[in-house]
């Protein structure tokens, strides 16, 4: 039934958009996913659930002077188990994206709340796989024409942390946006052909003197990511520094590497592809300067294993992976990620970037963080028209690195989820 309120809630208020004027369409999705053991220590019960509902809706209207309006309310509702808390319900109704937009020859000017997603996704990404999914309000200047197209941003980072319903903040908090917090940034593209080119990028990530997190934060990161296909064959190369100033006496300088590539067979549309990305850790030899690679607007879920242990920072990943497609409507993908840290006694950070999964310490040796295998299928209902269903399971080997820091706990983990997903 709370499905069913919050689903008629948001289609009311896409509905002042009449057909004839709007475009319309929608997105709803269903989701079961359990979280096993990610503590790695199976002596103690932390394991959890969720049932997950999302439905987003898309309004878009044009009009004849190169004005446009987007907007894409979204209406969230999860059913969170954990052994401690037992039932919980979260919920949240706002809006994802919400801007207006003006043509001008080969320019577009886009002003509100709206996506940043560029390249790969590493340092800018959407994060749709959550419930929730990351937003920026501000404004951004476009400029396309043949094969150049450079953005020009500004904006501040939705809140993740309160945009998302919690335990602690059952329905989210609506609109709130990271005040004294700023993200500055100019990312440009050169395309030589089809799906072949350079990207080229400079970003500043800001806080003032007021910021309640980390104040006078002022951060440059800049790289290139080349990018290529060519028949059979695609590749991707991207490299990224960063300087600054981390806090308030401790300087920012640290970089991170990524290179893939991959073959397609002619059998099923098979790619089999192998990945390697690094990031140098920070050893804390040096107080006076931050040598983590920190960046936490990324979609590092994608990147480094489904369960979300590692962020690009004090790392070394090899992943080999599969993708097939034995029928028009279903496809298997398998990743095998090896995991390790760089810098023994660095910080292990967790997906988020800035967040540690394990504090580092002089005493520690051992960098091999284990072994994570992630299987996932997707099946597309051909008698439903947009329906698809995935599911995927992933486990995590832990090595020596996490029993050196976890009190000699070395357990597996293991995450699942099943989703049903319809576009209208």
């Amino acid at each position: 039934m709370k499905n069913i309120v919050l689903a008629a809630g948001i289609l009311a208020v896409s509905s002042v958009a009449h057909a004839g004027d709007w475009d319309i369409s929608g997105d709803f999705r269903e989701r079961y996913q359990s979280f096993d053991n990610l503590d790695f220590n199976s002596s103690v019960n932390k394991n959890s659930w969720e049932l997950d509902s999302r439905l987003y809706i898309k309004a878009k209207k044009e009009f004849d002077n190169g004005l446009s309006i987007f907007l894409q309310p979204q209406a969230v509702y999860i059913l969170n188990h954990t052994q401690a808390a037992g039932n919980t319900n979260l919920s949240q109704l706002d809006f994802l994206q919400a801007y207006i937009q003006h043509h001008i020859g080969d320019t577009t000017i886009t002003l509100g709340r709206q996506q940043l997603i560029y390249g790969d996704q590493r340092l800018l990404g959407h994060l749709g796989w959550k419930d929730v999914a990351r937003t920026f309000d501000g404004i951004k200047a476009s400029y396309q024409k043949d094969a150049i197209k450079v953005d020009a941003f500004a904006v501040h980072p939705a809140d993740i942390v309160s945009m998302t319903p919690s335990l602690t903040n059952t329905s989210g908090d609506s609109l709130v946006t990271w005040s004294h917090r700023n993200l500055l940034g100019l990312y440009a593209t050169y395309t030589t052909q089809p799906k072949t080119g350079v990207d080229a990028y400079v970003i500043n990530w800001n806080h003032s003197s007021n910021a309640s997190v980390a104040p006078n934060r002022n951060i440059n990161t800049y790289g290139m990511r080349g990018f290529g296909v060519w028949d059979k064959v695609d590749a991707t190369a991207e490299a990224v520094f960063q300087s600054g100033t981390w806090v308030s006496g401790v300087s920012q300088s640290a970089s991170a590497y990524a290179l893939k590539a991959g073959y397609t067979l002619d059998q099923w549309n098979t790619r089999l592809g192998i990945e390697y990305d690094y990031s140098p850790g920070d050893d804390k030899a040096d107080a006076s300067t931050h040598k983590n690679f920190v960046f936490p607007f990324h979609t590092n879920h994608a990147h480094y294993g489904e369960m979300d242990r590692f962020s690009w920072a004090n790392m070394k990943d090899i992943r080999l992976s599969i993708k097939t497609s034995p029928s028009k409507a279903f496809t298997f993908i398998g990743n095998v990620h090896f995991l390790s840290l760089d810098k023994a006694t660095g910080d292990w950070l967790n997906v988020v970037g800035a967040g540690t999964l394990y504090a580092g310490s002089p005493s520690y040796t051992q960098t091999d963080a284990g072994t994570e295998i992630d299987l996932k299928v997707v099946y597309k209902v051909a008698s439903v028209k947009g329906l698809k269903i995935v599911g995927n399971y992933s486990v995590f080997n832990p090595g020596d690195a996490v029993k050196e820091r976890n009190g000699g706990k070395a357990d597996t983990a293991a995450f699942a989820y099943v989703m049903a997903q319809y576009a209208f």
